[in-house]
């Protein structure tokens, strides 16, 4: 594999892992499911007939993300959409391991991440800026620049979908093409937020609170606390 290519490969809590094959566009990512007997957290697993430990993460696994993928994928931004998927795991809001939808919103985090990231897209930086100033006012600038270096945090990720929410980004043909250029839509967007919502209200309804269960979880996965 050439070293423009890009493999992410995830583990997440309900037992699915999603290997990405580079499509032609930039960072696009297409997606196919196998199984993979790991867990991020929970009890232990049986793998060629012995009984594997709980892990937050299949450390072969990350050493191949990063061999395969030319350093492009670092432990850091894949343990940002591994966080975020066991946060909506914990909460009870992750679409069935099989189904379109689980690959789907796979596909949205992770290239959404890219987009936010390394879009030269003015749409694209400018709905990122708003975003986060109608959430943290002052302290936005640095959460852009926080971003664009490390990836998601469910701070950063609630801004988007609350701010989205109440405007009709969708209506600028300059922002739908720069996610076009990630292989990414309305659609996927959509099915991102619906998912975090829902494990937002059902994680407020057992007492918790969202970005508490993120935080515990991102502690658990690749690249916490790399600089």
């Amino acid at each position: 594999m050439s070293s423009s290519s890009v493999l992410v490969l995830i583990v997440i809590p309900c037992t699915m892992l999603l290997v990405a094959d580079p499509l032609p566009a930039a960072d696009g990512l297409a997606f196919r499911s196998i199984s993979a007997p790991a867990l991020a957290g929970g009890s232990g697993v049986k793998r060629a007939n012995r009984t594997l430990p709980p892990s937050a993460h299949d450390e072969p696994s990350i050493r191949r993300l990063e061999k395969q993928s030319g350093g492009r994928a670092s432990p850091k931004r894949v343990g940002t959409i591994m966080a975020l998927l066991a946060a909506f795991q914990d909460a009870g809001a992750l679409p069935p391991e099989s189904s379109p939808e689980a690959n789907r919103l796979i596909k949205a985090l992770i290239q959404f991440q890219a987009a936010f990231m390394k879009s030269s897209n003015q749409a694209v930086r400018q709905l990122l800026r708003e975003a986060l100033t109608r959430k943290l006012g002052d302290r936005a600038a640095g959460a852009v620049r926080t971003f664009q270096t490390e990836g998601w945090t469910s701070q950063t990720l609630e801004a988007l979908v609350d701010y989205t929410a109440s405007r009709p980004s969708w209506t600028q043909p300059d922002l739908v093409q720069g996610f076009h250029d990630y292989n990414v839509g309305e659609e996927d967007f959509d099915l991102l937020a619906q998912t975090f919502r829902a494990a937002r209200t059902k994680l407020a309804a057992k007492g918790q609170d969202l970005h508490a269960v993120y935080a515990a979880r991102r502690r658990e996965m690749p690249g916490f606390g790399q600089r």
